[in-house]
């Protein structure tokens, strides 16, 4: 599996723009499972996620990596085909970059954000995070740095290599999973000296 796969095409961002398609690729990331376990850890109904599996597919975002025979059903497991996702610059750099382009990349981190909100919201429902307690439990933070577009890939490139170590790290029987939404994007642009 990559650890990385770039959405080349508009279609691919559009696919990512549905917060539910977010969610599934975010369930069929962990291992291979069927759309039906994804159903039941999302609470729910498989009939619901058939078709966005099947967008996903065609997307080329998750692939079958396996089926199993069971009770004269035909089992069919997915897998994401990286561990991560990002989009093309060139796609941002597109010349006819109309309207309906421009809204798909809203859609597309609207759907993020709004997941990482919702997860926020349940953690904090579970008692996952609470207030006052001495142990970091989440951490936020929103800076601006200042550097060059090629500065901004090795950076990506270093935070790849970390999360890579430390979601490769041993699971404890006590161990967390974390959310973890990062955004690079640019501000302004300086104006020529």
């Amino acid at each position: 599996m990559k650890e990385v796969f770039e959405l080349k095409s508009l279609e691919q961002v559009k696919v990512m723009a549905h917060p539910l398609r977010v969610q599934l690729l975010e369930a069929f990331a962990c291992n291979p499972r069927t759309a039906k376990q994804v159903a039941d850890s999302l609470g729910q109904q498989p009939t619901k996620l058939y078709h966005h599996v099947e967008i996903l597919e065609r997307a080329g975002l998750i692939k079958l990596v396996k089926t199993r025979k069971k009770r004269g059903t035909l089992e069919k497991y997915y897998r994401t085909v990286a561990n991560q996702f990002s989009v093309d610059s060139k796609l941002f750099r597109m010349q006819a970059q109309g309207k309906e382009v421009l809204g798909e990349f809203q859609a597309m981190f609207a759907s993020m954000l709004e997941n990482t909100l919702s997860e926020v919201n349940e953690s904090i429902a579970a008692k996952l995070i609470k207030p006052g307690k001495e142990e970091r439990q989440a951490t936020a933070a929103r800076t601006h740095i200042r550097t060059t577009p090629e500065q901004i890939k090795k950076l990506e490139r270093k935070i790849r290599m970390l999360l890579k170590e430390f979601d490769s790290a041993e699971w404890k029987k006590d161990g967390l999973e974390y959310g973890l939404t990062l955004v690079f994007y640019p501000v302004f642009k300086k104006k020529g000296r």
